[in-house]
């Protein structure tokens, strides 16, 4: 069976009304080639970066109350008993209700818009937990930060489809994705900073880590609003030749973004109804549940190891570097081989030996090693799971739902992760690492079932129907406006 999809091999001429209209460009050969290399190079120093510049401060916001735990926030707001981990719960009830709204408003309004303005408001959100007194205030302000933040992060995916071709999204998503591991490096660095070298007569540490982390967001969403690429037709001249916007456009066509309708609710249906979307938010709820409890705990788990505050702040940035390079490895393999399953369950073994370490021992080396492996098996899935989903979607609202179908239920079961880590299970954790475990054990068995499940469907194709055939544009189209969608004889999936 041949690995690239009939989709991405159409060497069709595609041109929009109104843009580039007169220009004509090879559809094949090494100036064609050419063009492909140089575009690319553009958006990947372009969008690739400035999206991981968002999810940056995205992943630094939303993890920044595990760091300020440790400098004073559960004084400083009079928090008793679980007031703390309610608090984290509250941020994943309102992330979860924003995702498939915002797929939605993404597609009446620009995607700058949608990811600039959530940005705004996620800041203004964070930089307002500053002034927070008492354990309502803290939770109102979490709530709406989940609300808001829950624009960029399914939004990136879909943006990032328009531009690139489907064995190019893993690695692209990686780079994206990846920053939120930078996030929790840096988060450290920052509170370590913070703890040590800043002083404010009437501020407390946790209220200047608010402040620093959460103010820059909102200049960031200001200048995101004018910067940010919405699609190939709308990129600048100043940024791109008329031969490179061209070939942009036909590429976006070439990976089934033709369909311009506001809200397909064919679409809509055929998402909820594709029993694959039941496969990836399963393995998603598999991940989301350690990954959460992580982000929030760690400083936490790294300051029972023995160390002190400021040097536990410290000592979180380690496993995060270790992560960084298995999230950039993973992917780029992933994207090399075309090949996803495999990898989700590669890396969530990884984890599996994370928590058995920690778990099984009581030595400060073990369980520190124990957290990197954790750190190094979980963060790779994100991206993964995320360009999974869009590689074998096809149609804007199919595509848009299932990838927020996917957060929703995976943010949904997050909140299980900030309720596990309880203190009367200090500093062992056996609940926590034992119900984290189980989860990652999850990810492992749906993900090679979904594997074998695809892999399946696409050898049926082929000896039904043979080698995929091309399809043009206009076939498409056609095919999505006839509801046929991924389940189209030339389509196969990625597995």
């Amino acid at each position: 069976m041949s690995e690239k999809s009939s989709i991405e091999k159409a060497d069709v001429v595609a041109v929009e009304a109104g843009s580039s209209r007169d220009v004509i460009v090879p559809q094949s050969g090494p100036e064609r080639e050419a063009i492909v290399k140089r575009l690319k190079l553009k958006l990947d120093f372009r969008l690739v970066p400035y999206l991981a510049l968002l999810y940056l401060f995205n992943a630094l916001d939303r993890g920044n109350i595990g760091n300020a735990r440790l400098a004073g926030i559960e004084e400083g707001t009079h928090l008793k008993g679980n007031d703390f981990y309610n608090a984290l719960s509250f941020f994943y009830f309102g992330y979860t209700i924003s995702q498939i709204p915002n797929m939605f408003i993404m597609k009446k309004v620009t995607p700058a818009v949608l990811v600039g303005v959530t940005m705004i408001l996620w800041g203004v959100c964070s930089t307002a937990m500053a002034g927070t007194k008492n354990y309502s205030g803290l939770v109102a302000a979490r709530f709406f930060m989940g609300v808001f933040e829950a624009g960029v992060g399914p939004a990136a995916p879909i943006i990032l489809s328009f531009f690139y071709l489907r064995h190019e999204l893993a690695w692209r998503t990686a780079l994206f994705y990846g920053s939120s591991t930078f996030a929790g490096a840096f988060g450290g660095l920052i509170a370590y900073g913070v703890a040590k070298n800043l002083t404010h007569e009437s501020l407390a540490p946790w209220q200047l880590l608010f402040i620093i982390e959460g103010i820059p967001t909102i200049f960031l969403g200001i200048v995101t609003i004018f910067v940010l690429p919405n699609a190939p037709e709308t990129l600048e001249r100043w940024f791109v030749t008329p031969e490179e916007k061209q070939v942009a456009i036909e590429r976006s066509r070439s990976g089934h973004n033709t369909d311009n309708s506001l809200l397909d609710k064919r679409q809509l249906f055929a998402a909820l109804k594709d029993h694959k979307n039941l496969f990836t938010c399963l393995i998603y709820i598999g991940l989301n549940i350690p990954l959460a409890s992580y982000t929030s705990f760690l400083p936490t788990i790294v300051k029972l190891m023995g160390y002190e505050d400021a040097k536990a702040q410290l000592m979180t940035v380690p496993p995060y570097a270790c992560a960084i390079v298995c999230v950039f490895a993973v992917c780029w393999n992933s994207d090399r081989t075309r090949r996803r399953g495999f990898h989700v369950a590669g890396s969530a073994l990884v984890a599996c030996v994370g928590y058995i370490l920690l778990i099984s021992s009581g030595s400060v080396k073990a369980n520190y090693t124990g957290a990197c492996f954790v750190a190094m098996g979980l963060y790779p899935i994100i991206p993964l799971m995320l360009s999974w989903v869009a590689n074998n979607n096809v149609g804007h609202t199919k595509r848009a739902v299932s990838i927020a179908l996917l957060n929703t239920f995976g943010q949904c079961f997050a909140t299980v992760g900030t309720q596990i880590y309880k203190t009367p299970t200090a500093p062992r954790f056996f609940m926590g690492y034992g119900v984290c475990l189980a989860f990652t054990v999850v990810m492992v068995v749906f993900s090679l079932v979904l594997t074998f499940v695809l892999n399946r469907e696409n050898n049926r194709r082929d000896e039904q129907y043979g080698e995929p055939k091309p399809l043009t544009p206009e076939e498409q189209q056609e095919a999505i406006d006839n509801g046929i969608y991924d389940d189209h004889s030339s389509f196969r999936y990625f597995i």
